[in-house]
């Protein structure tokens, strides 16, 4: 086998969340300077643990509400911008954007199939009127 048939998990090392207390594997009743004769270490940097990324994954669609939740908790909320759709107005094809925020809602209208300049809309009844056509 070759080293592109051998294909490895890959895999996130973090930070296991607790100190621990191991046996001493140095002294095993000897003299030891390492655990002072108590026969314990204290492990005081947190351990790193490989994790596939895969699995990370898998749990963050599975709680893609926890975790929303637990980034705007601790980074703020940010804005969400999508395409909503793109439509034939007044034969032209337009894109609308929507950008929505903790204030509200806002639209930007890109004309696709010639260059136009962006047109903006702070409201739901302006953005249906021109989708009907009825602003130029």
């Amino acid at each position: 086998m070759n080293k592109l048939d051998k294909k490895k998990a890959v895999t996130v090392t973090l930070p296991a969340p607790h100190k621990a207390r191991v046996s001493c594997p140095i002294c095993l009743g000897n003299k030891c300077n390492v655990c002072k004769m108590t026969g314990e270490l204290a492990i005081e940097v947190a351990p790193k643990i490989p994790i596939q990324r895969a699995h990370i994954i898998k749990y963050v669609v599975e709680n893609i509400h926890e975790v929303a939740r637990e980034i705007t908790r601790k980074y703020g909320l940010t804005p969400e911008v999508n395409t909503v759709e793109v439509a034939e107005i007044n034969d032209g094809q337009f894109e609308i954007v929507q950008i929505s925020s903790l204030g509200g809602v806002c639209w930007v209208v890109n004309r696709l199939d010639e260059l136009d300049t962006p047109r903006y809309f702070t409201s739901r009844q302006e953005l249906d009127k021109f989708k009907q056509g009825w602003m130029n």
